[in-house]
């Protein structure tokens, strides 16, 4: 039977920015809702909806209650297609996607007239009552669910369990003094029955270009709960409490984490999907240490304190209450595989030297004599690699980074019941660049570069007055 989707009362508001280095906040978020009807204005329960963002990937899903009604809250600024998948129509479920882009609202019960020109829309068009023009909508009055061709789907495996993850850990503290302490621990967790992603229709290697499981369908995106991930970790810390106007934290932990694939949000794919055992190795989280020192000192100016503790309240105003915070932040990067352009597309280069980096060098990172492109058969216009590539997942590492936050309070005390706090407080405060992971994909002329820094990682400030009654 074939079912298609009538959309309905669906308001979709939201404006979508491009938050550039200055001059914009970084909380700017807005919220989907809507009900989901077909063609008969019958509510469809259990339908999902599945947001995703074409800039990173990431996917947040929400599911249709019994009047169909749905909400997804909470999304940043940015470009995303709108998924809904229709429920209960075994063995498969069809889709209708509605992409927009950056700069542009839409409504799901209509489109905007300037919606289908050349120039777009400008920001005195964004008007919602106007969006009566017709939906960029799919139709699927000619799809065959018992029968698809040329369409991708998405299939859940009946025998997945719930995920779980087993940890335990043993850890010292001693007493030093009347007022620090110091712990060293050892952490470990196991997981099992985790979530991974995979195309099983995937190109086949060593085969003519095109030969897949099911070569009438695209993709078929397989949720196959079992993953395995460990990790070991020694963690110790040392706290000083707040004493003569000083607290002092310092913690370091030195970790590795293994795993043998992604996880269900990233975008990362295997090799090949029946041979997982080569994807084992380095976490796409995995950072090997990470040191953490944070104070809290309180000037000894003013009235109460060391210098200054009988002054009068009007030039205590002015040298007391004063308070600064820091946070130091020292931590290895995060690993990376190379990869070549070719099909399978998720293919890695083939290993022939001593993988290695070069750190510091921003255009020269990866040793790329260490790689080369695996071998492949068939004509010049359909190549397809014999084999996975024999390089490890994960077997590089980007370059840390080393940052300073730092805050200066200034407290004042009215009354026994009216104080304020004026705070100037600035993240990265050295404007040192925490450069991202270089370009990995063996064929492109930018290999081995890196060309980016870390997202939000600039040096930001921040003025603030709080008052409490």
């Amino acid at each position: 039977m074939t079912r298609s989707l009538a959309f309905r009362s669906i308001l979709l508001t939201l404006l979508l920015l491009s938050l550039t280095r200055f001059g914009y906040g970084q909380g700017d978020t807005a919220r989907l809702q809507g009900t989901i009807t077909d063609p008969q204005n019958v509510a469809v329960a259990a339908a999902s909806v599945t947001v995703t963002s074409t800039d990173t990937g990431r996917t947040v899903s929400a599911t249709t209650n019994e009047l169909g009604y749905y909400t997804v809250s909470a999304l940043p600024a940015g470009h995303y297609r709108v998924e809904v998948t229709l429920a209960q129509n075994p063995p498969f479920s069809g889709t209708n996607g509605v992409s927009y882009t950056q700069g542009a609202r839409i409504t799901l019960s209509g489109s905007l007239p300037c919606s289908n020109t050349v120039a777009g829309c400008t920001m005195a068009q964004l008007i919602s009552t106007n969006a009566t023009g017709p939906l960029p909508s799919g139709n699927f009055t000619n799809l065959n669910l018992a029968a698809p061709t040329g369409v991708s789907v998405i299939a859940v495996l009946p025998r997945n369990l719930t995920p779980r993850v087993s940890q335990w850990n043993l850890q010292v503290q001693r007493q030093l003094g009347t007022n620090s302490s110091a712990s060293l621990a050892y952490v470990g967790t196991h997981g099992d029955r985790l979530t991974r992603n995979y195309d099983s229709n995937q190109q086949l290697y060593g085969a003519a270009s095109g030969t897949k499981l099911f070569v009438n369908l695209g993709s078929i995106t397989t949720q196959d709960n079992s993953g395995k991930s460990d990790c070991h970790s020694l963690q110790a810390q040392y706290e000083r409490r707040l004493t003569n106007g000083l607290n002092f934290t310092g913690a370091f932990t030195w970790s590795k984490t293994i795993d043998d694939a992604c996880g269900d949000l990233d975008t990362c794919a295997p090799q090949f999907y029946k041979n997982f055992a080569i994807e084992r190795g380095l976490s796409n989280q995995d950072q090997p240490y990470r040191l953490v020192l944070s104070s809290l000192y309180e000037l000894p100016f003013g009235r109460g304190k060391r210098w200054g503790h009988d002054v009068s309240r009007a030039v205590d105003y002015a040298i007391g209450g004063w308070q600064l915070n820091g946070i130091y932040v020292l931590q290895a990067g995060l690993p990376f595989s190379v990869t070549v352009d070719g099909n399978p597309s998720n293919t890695r280069a083939d290993l022939v030297g001593k993988p290695s980096v070069n750190p510091g060098n921003l255009s020269n990172y990866i040793n790329a004599a260490a790689f080369a492109r695996p071998a492949e058969i068939g004509p010049s216009n359909a190549r397809v690699f014999i084999a996975p590539g024999t390089s490890g997942r994960d077997i590089l590492r980007g370059p840390g980074s080393s940052n300073i936050d730092l805050a200066l309070f200034k407290n004042f005390s009215f009354t026994e019941h009216v104080k304020a706090q004026l705070r100037v407080q600035a993240y990265n405060l050295t404007n040192t660049p925490h450069f991202a992971n270089p370009d990995s994909d063996l064929n492109h002329g930018t290999f081995g570069q890196i060309n980016s820094v870390q997202p939000n990682s600039w040096r930001q400030a921040e003025l603030g007055l709080r008052v409490t009654f």
